[in-house]
């Protein structure tokens, strides 16, 4: 063992080359080697015949020499204290773990975070990253009382965006052109398809030669079914997908042709179904000709418009600061220029690139600090820069990133001292951020899918601009969101857009079920985790409707004090104010706890439990003193605001979702509404009430059963539209407002059901029905004929005078077993002619 233990050390000497190499770290005072048989420490003294490096990396060496390609972390430096700590921790990219937050200005903290890329609509895991962070954003303003002071940018300027730019305003001009189907656009239309099968699904051309369209579906099954399960390119399907749709195009334009079918609908037909084809295939041809900025402008406008009414739509507060790259040209470039002349950058072909090994463990600098392991991902790098920047030639280094890009024909342009070009995607985030707050940040936070090779290269780039070693104090990102097991990006286009998400939940329940989640960590967003945002949401509401009542009546003055000298609060209510001082400690924790909201969120519903606990253990829910119930009521609505949960119009005070109802989140207070409008529909529904009431009692004799379908109907079918429920009970009724597109959704819901077991039901008595009869069928023939027609004719030679059989055709006995058998049939059919006889004498 020992001998392998020195032949793993000298093997490590010879790796320990340059030992300046690696980032700095604090070294343990000891090492434990472990192997399957044996386990060994070795205190690290500074008598020790090997340096402490490498003795360190000799051990894990020993233990797996596949660790010696991960590589560590480099150190943190912790802010100095210049104000009181609120006790805040927060999960630090930069560590892995979470650590004290300390701003470095007291109470102001300043706060860069990523922007979309507008080039199409937001999705759900948009909704996430965006929702998350104002959540956390919320609860570091309104409940530690930082001084927030917020930066956002807007990527208006990407390859992304070039290409769909292009693309969107030639497969526009082409539609616009086309008047007609011919043979020439048809032909056009089917190389362009041929072009995407070689080039994105790799399948040989010759395959789709010969003009039986209908077999060409052949071919992409034969190829789909080989990549069943075993996809490396997670766009296969994807661009599957996309030639099927194409090809029913196709194959429909050749029928039209065929019969002299040659009209505008028919081409736009044509087009329309190779859309993402076309405008590849007309991009390789045209792209280089569109020189118009007007068509990269109106597309980024656009997006930025549609994305900013969907944060405002799921509640998310606006940034304090936002930012557009294409206003930040001249500070770009003036950025880039003193990263070259600190010696970490060079000009290439009228591009300028980031020398990574110029950088990297140069003047005690580090790169890839977030994502160490991923250095030399080649094709991480490469999607990092872009599908157009990787045809730039000119790199030292394939690790290299562009900083400034030379400009192609077709692409936006900026005069430069390197020529005509356009920003890298990186070097926007670390010019407009280090432009608002200056050569140091607190945070910095976006999604987890951002950190290598993006933010990596925005720490590589400030840090070399700057000549410091911690650009951003706190790098936060939010996991990866799943829809349903796939992940989910704009790119594969299997996207959830937030406007298509929102028209089956509402705002509430989207930042419902993201509370419910730990912010950095994965989650796979299903139907159950929207049931319980619901479900959640549905408990919350009914708390605040029964404790508004309660409030109502009190302060109608229908509600007092017991008389004098009765006491009213009690031990119970003492021991709801301790449960309630409990839970607020618990909540504060798991706030200090890198922003623990599930945790919040389970205390919050344990506290709401137990206060409808107490209140159904009074006789009749009559609370004498609730006093409790009001304190635990405006503390979780006071929570639930600072999460974003709230109408932002709401009191401080006010208890429930909002100011005057549960609706979830909507902007006009009814307080702003004239009294007519307001009043109107429920003193229509009082007026029709009255008027069937005063029918019933004009009556010769009154029928209370009416008069309870009159309550009913005002209950659930009148109140219910304008979000009013009566809920029955011993003594007065208990009124909640609701939003009325919660009741609408239980009503759809009850409606579905009601519906789903009506058809299991008429499916179940028509297989009954089908049953019944085909048992009338059997039972026409009378048990005497049965073994003498049909089948059994053939079997048989003599029967006795039941109409048994006793000798086969051959003419040989019956046996006895085989007797029995045919006894049991006989009875059987007995049975089922009985019914048959009986069945007609009924009918």
């Amino acid at each position: 063992m020992f001998k392998n233990l020195n032949t793993s050390i000298q093997h490590s000497r010879r790796l320990f080359v340059q030992p300046t190499k690696f980032p700095l770290f604090h070294y343990p005072t000891s090492v434990c080697c472990t192997t399957p048989s044996f386990k060994l420490s070795l205190p690290l003294t500074t008598t020790s015949s090997f340096p402490k490096p490498l003795l360190f990396f000799s051990c894990l060496s020993f233990r797996n020499m596949s660790t010696l390609q991960k590589k560590e972390l480099p150190s943190w430096a912790p802010v100095a204290p210049t104000s009181p700590s609120t006790g805040l921790s927060i999960k630090n990219s930069l560590t892995k773990t979470k650590v004290p937050f300390v701003p470095m200005n007291r109470n102001t903290v300043t706060w860069y975070g990523c922007g979309p890329t507008v080039y199409d609509a937001s999705h759900l895991g948009h909704a996430r990253n965006y929702v998350t962070f104002d959540y956390i954003r919320r609860i570091m303003e309104s409940y530690f009382g930082y001084n927030m002071n917020i930066a956002m940018n807007i990527t208006d300027i990407d390859d992304k965006i070039i290409l769909r730019g292009r693309q969107a305003h030639l497969f526009s001009q082409k539609l616009k052109k086309t008047t007609y189907l011919d043979l020439e656009l048809f032909s056009e239309v089917v190389q362009a398809w041929k072009e995407f099968i070689v080039a994105r699904l790799n399948l040989a051309a010759d395959h789709f030669n010969n003009e039986n369209y209908e077999s060409w579906k052949e071919q992409l099954l034969i190829s789909q079914a080989k990549n069943l399960g075993l996809e490396t390119d997670p766009k296969f399907s994807m661009h599957l997908s996309i030639a099927s749709k194409g090809l029913v195009s196709i194959i429909n334009a050749s029928s039209q042709l065929a019969q002299r079918n040659c009209t505008t609908q028919a081409a736009l037909d044509l087009l329309n179904g190779n859309e993402d084809i076309i405008s590849i295939y007309l991009d390789k041809l045209y792209g280089a000709s569109v020189t118009d900025p007007s068509v990269f402008l109106d597309l980024t406008q656009y997006w930025e418009n549609d994305f900013m009414q969907d944060m405002d739509s799921l509640n998310v507060l606006k940034p304090d600061i936002l930012l557009r790259v294409t206003e930040f040209i001249p500070e770009i470039i003036s950025f880039v220029e003193k990263i070259i002349s600190n010696g970490y950058a060079y000009e290439s072909n009228g591009s300028v690139y980031f020398s990574v090994s110029s950088f990297d463990g140069v003047n005690g600098h580090y790169y890839a600090k977030l994502e160490p392991n991923s250095k030399g991902n080649q094709s991480l790098v490469d999607e990092g820069e872009g599908s157009l920047g990787t045809k730039l030639a000119g790199k030292n280094n394939q690790a290299d990133f562009a900083l400034w890009k030379a400009s192609k024909p077709g692409e936006p342009a900026w005069d430069s001292p390197w020529g005509k070009g356009r920003p890298g995607w990186h070097i926007e985030c670390s010019v407009m951020a280090s432009e608002v707050f200056g050569e140091k940040i607190d945070i910095h936070t976006g999604g987890i899918d951002l950190t290598f090779p993006h933010h990596d290269n925005e720490l590589a780039q400030s840090e070399a601009h700057f000549e410091n070693h911690q650009w951003i104090n706190y790098f936060m990102h939010t996991g990866h969101l799943h829809i349903e097991g796939s992940k989910m990006s704009k790119s594969l286009k299997n996207f959830i857009t937030i406007k298509e998400a929102l028209q089956k939940y509402t705002s509430r329940q989207l930042r419902l079920c993201f509370l419910l989640q730990k912010w950095d960590a994965p989650f796979d967003f299903k139907a159950s985790s929207m049931e319980e945002s619901i479900s959640t949401e549905a408990t919350i509401t009914n708390f605040f409707a029964i404790a508004e009542d309660m409030q109502r009546r009190w302060n109608s003055g229908n509600n007092v004090f017991g008389p004098g000298g009765v006491r009213t609060f009690k031990k119970e209510e003492i021991a709801l104010v301790s449960e309630f001082n409990q839970t607020e400690s618990k909540i504060h924790s798991a706030l200090c706890d890198s922003f623990d909201t599930p945790n919040a969120m389970k205390n919050i519903l344990s506290l709401i439990n137990k206060t409808n606990i107490y209140i159904r253990n009074k006789p009749n829910s009559q609370v004498e003193n609730p006093s409790a119930v009001f304190m635990v009521a405006k503390y979780i609505s006071k929570i639930l605001r600072i999460f974003g949960l709230s109408d932002p119009k709401a009191k401080p005070s006010q208890i429930g979702w909002n100011a005057t109802s549960g609706s979830s989140m909507q902007t006009d207070s009814t307080l702003a509404m004239d009294n007519e409008r307001v009043v109107m529909p429920y003193l229509d529904i009082i007026s029709k009430f009255r008027d069937s009431i005063r029918s019933i009692a004009k009556e010769k004799e009154i029928n209370k059963g009416e008069i309870l379908k009159a309550c009913d109907d005002i209950r659930d079918n009148q109140l219910p539209k304008f979000g009013v429920l009566l809920d029955d009970r011993e003594g007065d009724s208990l009124i909640k407002f609701v939003d009325p597109k919660n009741i609408a959704q239980e009503a759809e819901k009850k409606a579905k059901i009601a519906q789903e077991k009506k058809i299991e039901k008429q499916a179940l008595q028509e297989a009954n029905l089908k049953k019944k009869l085909a048992r009338l069928e059997a039972g026409k023939v009378p048990p005497s004929e049965l073994f003498k027609t049909g089948e059994n004719a053939a079997k048989y030679c003599e029967w006795d005078s039941e109409g048994i059989p006793t000798k086969s055709i051959d003419g040989e006995l019956i046996a006895k077993n085989k007797s029995k058998k045919l006894l049991k049939e006989y009875e059987a059919q007995k049975k089922l002619h009985n019914e048959y006889l009986k069945s007609l004498e009924t009918a």
